[in-house]
């Protein structure tokens, strides 16, 4: 729980510091992690949260995912976090 809140103050901060993607960054990140299984089964349960909440998108707009998705390690990684953040929306929603 400890670990969960000095997470999301951290995403906090830096979100404020960097600013939020653009719209258009996010969508074309969403249809490039749209070719993988793993993301389809992920967004087609969460597709509201995909497109309401703020730190979901942050992440997905601000990855470099046509690197990550070149990297089995690096996809596996951005696969639990998108996972794990959802869980959590999930729970707390």
């Amino acid at each position: 729980m400890l670990i969960e809140l000095m997470a999301n103050i951290g995403l906090s901060m830096v979100s404020f510091l960097r600013g939020m993607p653009n719209e258009e960054r996010i969508k074309r990140n969403i249809v490039l992690l749209s070719t993988t299984e793993w993301f389809n089964q992920i967004y087609s349960n969460n597709k509201d949260l995909f497109m309401t909440d703020e730190d979901l998108r942050y992440i997905v707009g601000w990855a470099k995912v046509k690197k990550i998705l070149k990297n089995e390690n690096n996809t596996d990684k951005f696969r639990k976090k998108i996972l794990e953040m959802v869980n959590t929306k999930n729970i707390y929603s």
